[in-house]
């Protein structure tokens, strides 16, 4: 996976595995994503790589060129979040974000699983997981 791809902004409005994910929350996801790229890109404005990430993000998504013409103004970055997973289902969670003191431009999100049934789905996917990489996690590197 390129840089590009694995960039929130670029996967919001180009992946229809993320969109699919995201579900009926899509929309309003999306339109909180380009507002907090609409903020960044004005602070960087003489940064060719915000220039060039908005171009090519306008020409891949006409969402994107829609949302980012209606200059909405959005708050409330901590939301309850439902993901949908092909294998587990529906996931609920509270998501929980804030900017890094030390860098503003960074920001530190948490998703809080809900006791819905969403740990237990979680507890379960982190046991399949071990389950079918234990070789790879026991002979990579402790850090």
């Amino acid at each position: 996976m390129s840089d590009r791809e694995r960039n929130l902004v670029w996967m919001t409005f180009t992946s229809p595995r993320f969109r699919y994910a995201k579900g009926e929350q899509w929309e309003l996801h999306a339109r909180r994503i380009v507002v907090n790229f609409h903020a960044g890109y004005a602070r960087h404005v003489d940064d060719p790589w915000w220039s060039e990430h908005f171009e090519a993000l306008s020409q891949a998504s006409r969402e994107l060129r829609e949302f980012w013409d209606s200059h909405e103004v959005l708050d409330a970055m901590d939301a309850p979040k439902t993901l949908h997973c092909p294998n587990l289902g529906i996931l609920n969670f509270d998501l929980v974000s804030f900017h890094y003191l030390n860098d503003s431009n960074l920001t530190v999100s948490i998703h809080v699983p809900h006791p819905d049934g969403t740990v237990d789905k979680m507890q379960q996917l982190l046991i399949d997981y071990q389950s079918q990489h234990s070789e790879q996690l026991e002979s990579s590197p402790r850090v």
